[in-house]
């Protein structure tokens, strides 16, 4: 492999493998599925943008043997499956690396954001490109024909079976909405990148075997997803919010609280099923029900009248929307929609005030809904993507 006194930022792009029908990835075993073979052509690898952070990581859960007469273990025995684990964070724009990664990115259908991870059998693979000492990894520019995914220069860190296990946003004053995404995979490689075709880190799970696909990774490029967003361009809408709920919405008498951060979580935990015969896990399921969180933290303005007894016999439920939009130019009011993030049949949590000397009084704000499945309409999270990002959607 290439020698490198270190590695920064510059020197990294991520990609992702594509999904086609039926929920199989491209690139997980064999390298083909439904008579589709990986082709750079047609687009099977989908490069993550605007990333802020990427780590990985694995641990191998060994079991000691130890006997009578010996006061060491005799041997350090792997009965378990060795954990993968992926985490990156990226700056949310239009929806684009969303739609990328399998989370649906409604345009028009009006379905779950999960329902395209639902759909997903085989898990991804992830593949973590790492260029030279001092060179940008993405080829923009004159630099546009160097394909720097097979430099000789280059490593591949590739997780195989990758499967999502969190998705979660946040954006708050003073900073720039981004987002989190957490991965767990079966395996994990490092390969020193070539012009010939690199080995698949997936396994197959039916047989415990390693996968014999080949794959080669297309050029790193800056890409285009949207605007950059700003705290100042973003709107929290509680659609007929009552009761306790309607302290956030403006009266004719009375001011709405001041909202300065919300964050939205939505944590998708995996069993691993496993089966006398197989080294590995033969699927991993989702562990239902699936709960998305809201949190929001704002501070006091009016005070207005609810009964917290009256909660305790309310059935009824809410939307909340959140609508972030470009910046305008010249730097005038927010300009169209860029991203929609809509969750339906909320219900209030918790609230908590907080005041002490020298502070502004802030109150904080619990919200949960039920993610439903792919043809429920009223429960869960759904999220509307600009024209950019319908438009660029893989073969799924």
């Amino acid at each position: 492999m290439a020698k490198r006194n270190r590695v920064i930022y510059q020197s990294e792009a991520l990609f992702v493998s594509a999904q086609y029908s039926g929920g199989k990835t491209i690139d997980i075993i064999d390298g083909s599925h439904n008579g589709i073979t990986p082709s750079l052509a047609t687009g099977d690898f989908h490069q993550i943008h605007r990333v802020q952070s990427a780590n990985y990581n694995f641990a191998i859960s060994r079991t000691d043997v130890n006997q009578f007469g010996n006061l060491a273990r005799i041997d350090s025995a792997i009965i378990e499956a060795p954990t993968v684990g992926l985490d990156f964070s990226f700056l949310v724009t239009d929806g684009s690396n969303e739609d990328k990664l399998g989370i649906t990115v409604d345009d028009g259908r009006d379905q779950s954001a999960v329902s395209g991870i639902l759909s997903n059998v085989s898990g991804r693979n992830y593949h973590i490109v790492t260029t030279a000492e001092g060179t940008d990894a993405n080829s923009d520019g004159t630099l546009a024909a160097t394909n720097k995914s097979q430099a000789t220069t280059s490593t591949i860190i590739s997780i195989g079976n990758g499967f999502i296990t969190n998705y979660s946003m946040n954006a708050a004053i003073g900073s720039i909405p981004s987002a989190s995404v957490s991965v767990e995979g079966l395996n994990i490689t490092a390969q020193p990148a070539a012009a010939t075709a690199l080995s698949t880190p997936a396994m197959n799970s039916q047989n415990s075997t390693a996968g014999t696909a080949t794959f080669q990774l297309p050029t790193p490029v800056s890409g285009t997803v949207g605007d950059i967003l700003r705290p100042g361009d973003m709107e929290i809408n509680l659609n007929n919010a009552t009761g306790l709920l309607a302290n956030f919405a403006d009266s004719a008498t009375a001011n709405s609280a001041h909202i300065q951060s919300f964050s939205i979580d939505v944590p998708l935990g995996r069993s691993v099923l496993n089966r006398l015969g197989n080294a590995f896990g033969f699927s991993k399921e989702i562990d239902f029900p699936v709960t998305v969180s809201c949190s929001i933290s704002a501070i006091v303005a009016d005070l207005k009248a609810g009964n917290l007894f009256n909660e305790l016999y309310s059935t009824e439920k809410h939307d909340m929307q959140i609508v972030m939009r470009k910046p305008a130019a010249g730097g005038g009011a927010a300009g169209a929609e860029q991203i929609r993030y809509k969750l339906k049949g909320v219900v209030l949590d918790s609230e908590s005030f907080s005041s002490s000397i020298g502070d502004n009084k802030t109150v904080d704000l619990s919200f949960s809904a039920t993610v439903g499945g792919p043809e429920d309409s009223t429960n869960g999270l759904f999220i509307s993507g600009s024209p950019i990002a319908t438009q660029s959607k893989s073969a799924n």
